[in-house]
């Protein structure tokens, strides 16, 4: 590897820890510690200049010929056209919404260019546990507070350092679905049995719910894909059947449109109500339907986005003052609707089920079944443009920063 090739990289590896530590900090109460709230922000814009720089830096590349000289090529300029589109609908969600995330993912995005995905999972895997690790210390040493929240039925819920419970729970959530991604064959019964066990005291701490059948249907799974070996002659018979294939046509469009036919459900969901069922989901869901149907007729459904006031439970235990003022969205795509406009959340919804496609022709079934997880969780966690959770939204970077086909050649 030449030596601008290594400096680049790490260009980019500097930006992504550096931006998925500061971030992972600033959803603790480390935050309420004098002056480390501002430091956090000054770290994430730097991650946001260094991977700027790193985009330009491969931008240059493109246009480097034999023998170092420089010229305007077809394929660098095909990139800044795509790269003008994107930026522009980005840039038009970040002003209206007053909310910088859709532009620091769409840089980290960019940014990763010549990375493996895979390298970004196994190395923000041991960072991440770390930096969780270092929080879970300072909370049990005293110096970071545990709130903690009490249910109607007396069941107290601890924060362990973060800001609300269910955050500790989803971040468990990702540090195990990054996990098993790298786990391509699954996982044995041993070490599923260990990872229940997890998940259980994490749920008797948190009362996270939703966060803990989410973890536990990703164990389960796993350890099913380990015994492969036990059911793989049977589910190749099995797609030997005219009946099967159909049904396998079925799931693949399932799946590849699943971010799109949730966004469906909810809508339909939030039109019904308070009918049955979306009632009775509503309940289930801990109220996010009702929220949504309410946040859509309180403050519309914009072209370009919209700048609105959140208000959530989190880093606050006041909860008969909150209580009075709640409205904040968790479903991740109804969240981004709301937040960034029609156009924005066109332009994800499109990346995702490209994404969706990329994934399934890769043929890593269990890389296809994580991302469905992920999906899932986000229609009830607002996570899916968190990128130092979401890694799996670096497996869709090459959709973004590769060069138009029609504008491939010669320079």
């Amino acid at each position: 590897m030449k030596t601008h090739d290594v400096w680049r990289l790490r260009l980019f590896w500097c930006a992504f820890l550096l931006y998925l530590v500061a971030t992972t900090l600033q959803f603790t109460m480390l935050t309420e510690v004098g002056g480390v709230a501002k430091v956090l922000t000054l770290a994430r814009y730097l991650s946001f200049a260094l991977a700027g720089v790193k985009i330009l830096w491969d931008w240059a590349l493109l246009g480097l010929g034999e023998g170092g000289r420089w010229s305007l090529s077809r394929e660098a300029i095909g990139c800044v056209l795509k790269y003008v589109i994107l930026g522009g609908v980005t840039l038009l969600a970040v002003v209206t919404s007053k909310d910088t995330l859709p532009l620091f993912v769409l840089v980290l995005l960019l940014a990763s260019k010549g990375v493996e995905v895979d390298d970004i999972f196994g190395i923000a895997l041991p960072v991440q546990v770390l930096v969780l690790a270092f929080v879970f210390f300072l909370t049990l040493d005293g110096t970071l507070p545990d709130l903690t929240y009490v249910r109607e039925d007396a069941t107290v819920r601890h924060s362990l350092g973060f800001t609300y419970p269910t955050v500790v729970m989803t971040y468990f959530f990702f540090v195990l679905v990054w996990a098993m991604w790298r786990c391509r064959k699954g996982i044995s019964v041993g070490s599923g049995v260990v990872l229940l066990a997890l998940t259980g005291g994490l749920y008797y701490l948190t009362d996270a719910r939703n966060g803990f059948l989410l973890s536990c249907v990703v164990i389960l799974v796993e350890m099913v894909l380990g015994q492969r070996s036990r059911w793989e002659g049977l589910a190749r018979r099995l797609s030997e059947q005219r009946w099967c294939r159909v049904l396998c046509r079925v799931v693949r469009f399932g799946y590849e449109y699943c971010a799109v036919l949730l966004c469906v459900l909810l809508a339909g969901l939030c039109w019904l109500y308070p009918a049955q069922p979306a009632a009775m989901l509503n309940s289930l869901l801990s109220d996010r339907i009702r929220l949504t149907a309410q946040a859509a007729a309180n403050y519309g459904i914009h072209l370009l986005g919209n700048s609105i006031q959140w208000v959530g439970y989190g880093g606050d235990v006041d909860w008969a003052t909150i209580g009075e003022r709640y409205n904040f969205v968790d479903c991740s795509y109804s969240l981004t609707l709301f937040n960034y406009g029609v156009m924005f959340s066109a332009l994800v919804l499109v990346g995702l089920v490209l994404l969706g496609k990329r994934l399934y022709k890769q043929g890593n079934w269990n890389h296809c079944f994580l991302y469905l997880m992920v999906l899932g969780c986000c229609f009830i966690e607002p996570r899916l443009l968190e990128v130092h959770l979401n890694l799996v939204l670096f497996a869709a970077a090459p959709i973004l920063y590769t060069c138009p086909k029609w504008l491939e050649g010669r320079k």
